[in-house]
């Protein structure tokens, strides 16, 4: 009986104190459809062998096909190590949340002492009870965090989509460009070659062969950098789809790249990009999570040390003695004025670093507009002006030349001017989509996708 008198307290506590919380794939599914709600469909977080050999068949299947942008970003979220690290926030963040809600271990002591030919032995069991009443508020604290982890996680999701699908634009244009300038050598070496002919025959003075000799020069350089270009615009690439060895033997789809339609009204897109950004709602919950903190700091600086005691005592021929008591620390020097100001602090910190974001996201939010409206205007008048202009002067020289008007080189000038026009054409093109991608980010990822315009 006085056993179970010695214990009782104990089992008590540890009844009452068990507590229940979300699994880390339940967390992992709602930071999903924050995802998904905003564009970045397919996540897989892979945490066991089965996993990742199901992601390795998926990137076969996918890497079997021309490679889009689409298909770009399905291997991204698939197979991108960086993206796997950050999931693990979720499953660090839901076991602190579960421990929480856990006490402190009980401390269990046993002394014997022997003397005067009389032995005596002791158990002794310290337990910090007070631990009890503060875990609700630890686990309001890591489940603050937890959602605080989640949206910080869904927020590098966005942008590693914006990412991929930049990088994936940038290798397209990179690969047309490198198509287009070999027209342009071709146009270059004929030139050349019909050059060294009339020189040779007298026809064409050593000065005009030599300006002939420059351009192709000129354009072998040209045509170098853009190669090199392609290749690294290629690596980038691979990185961010987490690609290596033969699954880098991709080819490129060759649907051609169009201009989309016209960018969205700037009407209300900083408020939306307010009530949408990811990061802006995490760093509410750290607003949150400082101000709770610094309330639990407060309550609990005196009475954090208390522990409950339960003694048991017998000696030599005696009965057992047993005892409680209470351990109650003195607060003459640390009353916790330093946890209270170091709290205090932080939630300071995270007050003002919510309104240093708000006041940035806005300011990205009016940029990133600016730009994209910016570069749909400039391929605009590339693709409905300049190529279209470039195009007749290159159709009236053919007439010309057919005529014996206009001579080859004039003819070979203007397939390059034509050519020229095209490839800087293409480049606007790629920074309108590029902008498009990084405005669908900086407003929340929920803007209307562009559509082609046919």
């Amino acid at each position: 009986m006085i056993r179970n008198k010695f214990y009782l307290p104990l089992a008590c506590i540890v009844v009452f104190s068990g507590c229940s919380t979300v699994s880390q794939n339940e967390v992992f599914g709602s930071m999903e459809r924050m995802s998904v709600e905003r564009g970045a469909e397919d996540l897989k977080w892979i945490k066991t062998a089965e996993e990742a050999e199901a992601a390795e068949k998926s990137l076969k299947t996918l890497l079997s096909l021309p490679l889009d942008e689409e298909n770009a970003v399905r291997i991204t979220l698939i197979n991108n190590r960086a993206l796997q690290q950050v999931y693990e926030r979720i499953g660090i963040a839901q076991s602190e949340l579960v421990q929480a809600g856990l006490m402190t271990n009980p401390l269990l002591g046993y002394s014997f002492g022997h003397g005067g030919g009389i032995g005596k032995t002791g158990v002794t069991l310290e337990l910090a009870f007070l631990d009890l009443l503060w875990i609700p508020l630890r686990k309001e604290l890591g489940g603050l965090a937890l959602e605080e982890t989640k949206m910080d996680v869904a927020d590098e999701v966005l942008r590693t989509v914006r990412d991929a699908k930049k990088s994936y634009i940038d290798v397209r244009i990179s690969d047309e460009l490198v198509r287009l300038n070999g027209d342009v050598l071709k146009s270059y070496e004929a030139a050349l070659q019909l050059a060294a002919r009339q020189n040779a025959a007298g026809n064409l003075s050593k000065r005009d062969l030599l300006k002939i000799k420059d351009g192709y020069a000129r354009a072998r350089i040209e045509s170098m950098r853009l190669h090199r270009d392609y290749a690294v615009a290629r690596e980038a690439l691979n990185q961010r789809m987490g690609l290596y060895g033969e699954h880098t033997d991709y080819t490129l789809s060759n649907e051609p790249l169009k201009l989309n339609v016209q960018p969205p009204a700037p009407d209300a897109l900083e408020k939306f990009a307010m009530e949408h950004r990811l990061d802006i709602a995490a760093a509410r919950k750290a607003v949150e999570y400082a101000a709770v903190e610094a309330g639990y700091t407060k309550n609990t600086r005196l009475l954090q040390e208390v522990t409950l005691e339960a003694q048991s005592e017998k000696g030599s021929g005696e009965e057992r003695f047993n005892t409680f008591g209470i351990k109650i620390p003195i607060p003459i020097f640390d009353i916790g004025q330093g946890r209270i100001s170091r709290t205090q602090a932080r939630y300071n910190q995270s007050v003002n670093h919510l309104y240093e974001l708000a006041v940035n996201v806005r300011s990205q939010t009016r940029e990133e507009y600016a730009k994209l409206r910016y570069a749909y205007d400039i391929a605009q008048v590339y693709q409905d002006s300049v190529v279209k202009t470039d195009q007749s002067i290159l159709e009236e020289t053919q007439l010309f030349y057919n005529g014996m008007l206009d001579g080859i080189y004039e003819l070979l000038s203007d397939q390059r001017r034509y050519a020229d026009a095209k490839m800087q054409s293409l480049s606007a093109l790629g920074e309108y989509r590029k902008s498009y991608a990084d405005l669908m980010y900086v407003t929340g990822g929920m803007i209307t996708a562009p559509k082609d315009k046919r």
